[in-house]
């Protein structure tokens, strides 16, 4: 398990008060370390698992400052509603690119739809 993981998942135990069974997590991408050559966190989801649980939630959990993260809790129906708009060619899995940019925040770049998910992020 990555130190982002395993400080991700301390994280969210933290403020949910458990550990979810779906989670993705991802650290913070730099504009020179990132596929779209801007600031991003970047996730893979299995799709199999996605369509198991069509009523539950992925949390992705994004490596925001070195004692913070950003969290989403997106619902699975609307990954499997989206699924043609995503990145889906590698290994059966949903690749996402979401955006740390302030102009399109937590907008996927990496799949055609330029789906916007920041409607599903956690203030804690």
């Amino acid at each position: 398990m990555s130190d982002t993981r395993r400080r991700a998942i301390i994280y969210l135990k933290k403020r949910l008060g458990c550990i979810p069974s779906l989670i993705a997590t991802s650290k913070f991408f730099r504009e020179e370390e990132s596929w779209t050559g801007e600031k991003a966190w970047w996730f893979d989801l299995p799709i199999k698992k996605v369509k198991a649980n069509k009523n539950g939630n992925y949390y992705l959990v994004g490596e925001s400052k070195k004692s913070s993260f950003v969290v989403l809790e997106v619902p699975n129906k609307f990954l499997v509603d989206k699924l043609k708009k995503f990145e889906t060619r590698y290994c059966k899995r949903i690749r996402l690119h979401l955006s740390a940019e302030s102009s399109d925040r937590l907008t996927d770049k990496r799949g055609k739809g330029r789906v916007d998910f920041s409607l599903f992020e956690l203030n804690f």
